[in-house]
């Protein structure tokens, strides 16, 4: 049988035909076939393709749906975060505010503390240059007193911190990378964390041990200064009062007062228990030392006008004053001076500063000069062998006026020393002993 040639247009068939059949064949209707044929791989394919596409679909469409949420759920996060962080830099504002508040404080109670140091010093400097015055017077007087003279330091000087000095134009040298701190607080060295707000019982700053120590020897040398300038001034006010008293003792024998206004008129006829002085204040010391000076001065200006001074030294005294038995007549009679022995023109000294009243012969006086000083003192050298002044001529103490002789009524070469308060003739001793215990005091 004859084989059916292949068609390319119809599927591959193998079929038999047989004879007469083809007739029958065209007589049938066409069959139905399918446009497309599949194979099963290009099916898998094809489907994959069509689960892939559906799982984007779906997951777009997701994605567009829970969108907003997530944008929504990322912006509050962030959110929070910041004023999380927000809520740190205040904190830490709030605590550096506070620390550099305390701080300021503190410095400015150091601050106070050294100026109110250097005030005290200064005052206790000019202190210090009063009562050095009044000593150097005191010790123009004679008076000696010891004196450690503490002086106080100055105010204590901290070396700056290097890194403390920022120069003018630092704000144009400055950079680096910012980094958000987790705890800026313990990164800047400062107490607590910024996880809680500042604890009020953190105590404030204190000065430096350095400081500190600098502030207390300050103090100490201060307390040191002022009460030795108080002690100076009490020593300085006694010893003057004790010199006052000793001038005034020893004139009074003389018939005289010369206790300066305001001034006590000595220690006797004086007592009572001892009570330590710590009164009066820097000023009423003070004001009693210069009141004790000024009436020693006073004192001793009216002390050196007094016919005190010895009219001969290093001589011996041959007759004093009072009755005697007379060397011409071997009767009682009144001494009315003070014979000094001494070699023939040895010189004699005016007793005191005066004024001449008389420069001649007198009677047994033989050549007297008689001189005239304060308080109506007059003094008489007589049984000079010369003399050198005249009427009227001013003299001071320790100035020639004659050489010793023997002129007038005389048994030998020596001085005949009166002392008269107007006519009335009084013992030289006196005067003499307090020229002694005096000259000291008086010349100084």
């Amino acid at each position: 049988m004859p084989l059916t040639p292949f068609s390319q247009d119809k599927p591959y068939r193998h079929h038999f035909a047989l004879p007469g059949a083809e007739h029958q064949q065209s007589a049938r209707p066409p069959e139905r076939r399918w446009p497309l044929a599949l194979s099963p791989r290009t099916a898998i394919v094809l489907a994959s393709m069509i689960s892939v596409l559906t799982i984007g679909a779906v997951g777009t469409a997701g994605y567009w749906v829970l969108r907003g949420d997530m944008l929504e759920t990322a912006q509050s996060r962030q959110a929070a975060i910041e004023t999380a962080y927000q809520d740190r830099i205040e904190r830490l504002r709030a605590e550096i505010d506070r620390l550099n508040s305390r701080q300021a404080i503190d410095r400015e109670s150091v601050e106070l503390q050294v100026s109110d140091l250097i005030r005290r010093q200064q005052t206790l400097n000019q202190r210090h240059a009063v009562v050095t015055s009044l000593m150097k017077r005191a010790e123009r007087n004679g008076i000696q007193l010891a004196s450690s003279k503490i002086l106080p330091t100055k105010k204590p000087e901290t070396e700056p911190d290097p890194l403390a000095i920022v120069a003018e134009d630092a704000e144009l040298a400055i950079g680096g990378e910012p980094e958000l701190l987790e705890d800026p607080l313990k990164a800047l060295g400062l107490r607590g964390t910024s996880s809680a707000m500042p604890d009020e019982s953190v105590k404030p700053l204190a000065p430096t041990p350095g400081e500190q120590a600098a502030l207390d020897q300050v103090e100490q040398d201060i307390l040191a200064m002022n009460q030795e300038s108080v002690s100076a001034l009490d020593a300085l006010a006694v010893a003057t009062e004790t010199q006052i008293d000793t001038i005034l003792a020893a004139t009074r024998p003389l018939g005289v007062n010369l206790t300066p206004a305001g001034t006590a008129s000595g220690r006797s006829g004086i007592g009572g228990p001892y009570i330590p002085y710590t009164g009066g204040g820097f000023t009423g010391r003070v004001k009693r030392a210069e009141r004790a000076l000024v009436a020693l001065d006073s004192l001793k200006t009216a002390a050196k006008r007094l016919p005190i001074s010895r009219p001969m030294q290093n001589v011996k005294i041959s007759s004093h004053f009072g009755p005697r038995i007379d060397p011409f007549l071997g009767k009682f009679a009144m001494h009315t001076g003070m014979d000094f022995k001494a070699s023939y023109g040895a010189r004699v000294y005016s007793s005191a500063p005066g004024t001449v009243v008389h420069a001649g012969r007198k009677g047994g006086y033989g050549k007297l000069v008689e001189i005239r000083h304060a308080n109506g003192f007059v003094s008489r050298y007589a049984h000079l062998s010369r003399m050198h002044v005249s009427k009227d001529d001013h003299v001071t103490t320790g100035d020639v006026i004659g050489n010793v002789g023997s002129t007038g009524r005389s048994t030998g070469p020596h001085l005949h020393y009166e002392i008269r308060m107007g006519k009335e003739p009084l013992d030289p001793a006196a005067f003499v002993t307090a020229g002694d215990r005096l000259s000291k005091l008086i010349d100084s």
